[in-house]
């Protein structure tokens, strides 16, 4: 006859951060003598169907590319000849991830009346990956500024205004955050001198 076995799964990082890979690991116990074979079979709400081959009554895989979110996950052990079938379950949760925000100016100093290009990119912060996507908001201080709103791009966004005054402009680049990603800002400086 064959023997019961219980299945136990681990996620680990949990929760784990977006863009980050959870490594999930199953362990069947068996009720009784022996050291169960088979595989096991990782079913992740709103992710991927992963399998494994017990070795040593364990085995793990790598799931990755699950959006920021809970992700019930059932571990289903196949039984073998010696021993039955079981499930485990457990639950990732994947966090939104930090950002850095920088932005820059092209030309710095600019002429007056010439077109000056900002550009703001978005950084994930470790352990977080990916390229954001979202609006950034300009708001460009001092005469011929104002606040903008512009696409964010794989990370980037940008902007080209030819209406700054002479002096000097502080820039204020702000990050709204997506699905996936937490806001963030960044500062610069910018100077317009008079045309030659």
């Amino acid at each position: 006859m064959a023997t019961p076995t219980i299945t136990l799964v681990t996620a680990v990082p949990n929760p784990a951060t977006f863009g980050q890979s959870v490594t999930l690991t199953a362990t069947v116990i068996p009720l009784g003598a022996g050291t169960p074979t088979g595989t096991v079979t990782f079913t992740i709400t709103g992710g991927p169907i992963l399998t494994g081959t017990l070795s040593g009554g364990t085995t793990s895989v790598v799931a990755s590319g699950l959006s920021a979110g809970v992700h019930p996950v059932v571990a289903t052990y196949s039984g073998d000849n010696n021993f039955l079938s079981s499930t485990g379950s457990t639950v990732i949760a994947v966090v939104h991830a930090s950002t850095t925000t920088s932005v820059v100016s092209t030309p710095d100093p600019s002429t007056l009346g010439a077109p000056v290009t900002f550009t703001a990119t978005v950084t994930p912060v470790a352990p977080g990956a990916g390229a954001p996507t979202g609006t950034m908001t300009f708001v460009i201080g001092g005469s011929g500024g104002g606040l903008f709103t512009q696409p964010v791009t794989a990370g980037v966004a940008t902007l080209t205004l030819s209406t700054l005054g002479i002096g000097t402009h502080p820039v204020v680049a702000i990050y709204s955050g997506d699905a996936s990603f937490l806001p963030s800002s960044g500062t610069d400086t910018h100077t317009v001198i008079p045309a030659s």
